[in-house]
């Protein structure tokens, strides 16, 4: 109001008219003028309050993501947790004896428990992971291919050779597992391939100076006597006893593929590596079946569709558990994926028990919780030096 009557009071501006004169302007022709400068203001200032509440709440709808992404990779850790495990009791069903489904009937029992039929099993399941896997591998990491160029041209073939190494050492402990499986049971088993962080952290320190902390030494024994205990109700029997070995052989091949890897991912990406193991298991599994000597390869001319479709499901489990496990450590972190993947033997022997029957002593359900408890230890330490290091 105060502009409005100094400008009332001022000499009013002049205008030409069309003989050339000047002519006073109209007082109301300014008065206009600053109310329509006022309203331009105030509509100005109510845009600005509109794009800072639609900026606000933008940033409240992309905090969402973030804690549904956390939620959506917890279940596809477990999903991936899950689709492992029942991929172990199909390979009981598929190997061994026959087992009661559910207690209500028999089935399973298509081949016998030899390096044959264990690589033939192994053979049939890359058959199908290999292809699907180098189908989906641009899509997961899309410069997965040029780096894997990368890696076989490189003149440092350390890298390759430590992948392709890797690869050979899932193969062997791919191959041992089966048949320790459908000797001693797949909870049994899982749980002492589970013994791997007896080899590796020994391993890490000597290969990258990864000394070991007191709860590294205390877990590790802790591991060691669940393992034990596990074993020890399987010992009697001769033939038992000897799928207790055929596991520890297992984790010790088993922890070989995870330094291995380690190795290899400082070089290249996981889906890269992945790829190479594959192809590295379906070669070397290949070559095992095309040697010259008997291995026990044998499978009934009845039991062929049912080892085909078993092959098949056990391809289509393994790559369930890859994708979601991938797609999960995104989501939610290595670390704490780590933490959710340790209840795998826990979560195979309670499948076992509940789809096939399969019957546990209470000492090897203690061996069992205490190898879960002491892995779970572990994976929570690493999340703790995760977040240190950040």
């Amino acid at each position: 109001m105060d502009r409005e009557q100094s400008l009332g009071d001022a000499p009013l501006p002049s205008q030409l008219n069309r003989n050339g004169r000047l002519v006073p302007s109209e007082p109301n022709t300014d008065l206009q003028e600053i109310r329509d400068l006022k309203a331009t203001k105030a509509q100005l200032q109510k845009d600005v309050e509109d794009l800072r509440s639609q900026y606000e709440s933008l940033q409240v709808v992309a905090r969402k993501p973030k804690l549904s992404k956390a939620k959506l990779g917890l279940w596809l850790i477990l999903l991936s947790t899950l689709a492992l495990s029942i991929h172990n009791v199909i390979v009981r069903i598929t190997i061994g004896q026959r087992v009661n489904l559910f207690g209500a009937f028999s089935v399973g029992g298509l081949i016998q428990p030899t390096i044959g039929n264990s690589l033939l099993i192994l053979w049939l399941r890359m058959l199908i992971v290999v292809p699907l896997m180098m189908g989906i591998a641009g899509w997961l990491y899309p410069p997965a291919w040029r780096d894997l160029q990368r890696l076989i041209l490189s003149r440092d073939r350390r890298p390759l050779l430590s992948i392709i190494g890797s690869g050979a050492f899932l193969f062997l402990s791919q191959v041992l597992i089966y048949i320790a499986i459908a000797q001693i049971g797949p909870g049994a088993a899982v749980t002492i391939l589970f013994m791997y962080p007896l080899i590796t952290v020994p391993l890490a320190w000597w290969l990258f100076h990864d000394r070991p902390t007191r709860l590294r030494i205390a877990v590790m024994s802790l591991i060691l006597v669940g393992v034990v205990l596990t074993a020890i109700p399987s010992l009697a029997a001769a033939k038992i006893g000897s799928g207790v070995i055929v596991a520890v052989l297992s984790g010790i091949a088993f922890a070989l593929y995870l330094i291995l890897m380690q190795i290899g991912f400082r070089k290249a990406h996981p889906v890269p590596v992945s790829v190479v193991q594959f192809l590295t298991v379906l070669v070397l599994s290949s070559a095992g079946l095309s040697l010259p000597i008997s291995l026990g390869v044998s499978v009934l001319p009845t039991a062929r569709i049912g080892f085909f479709g078993g092959g098949v499901i056990l391809g289509a489990f393994t790559l369930v558990g890859y994708l979601a496990n991938n797609f999960g450590v995104r989501y939610m972190g290595a670390a704490q994926a780590s933490i959710v993947a340790s209840s795998g033997p826990v979560l195979t022997a309670v499948l076992a028990a509940l789809i096939i029957r399969t019957k546990l002593d209470w000492v090897q359900i203690a061996g069992i919780l205490l190898v879960t408890i002491g892995v779970t230890a572990l994976s929570f330490e690493r999340m703790r030096k995760t977040a240190k290091s950040a």
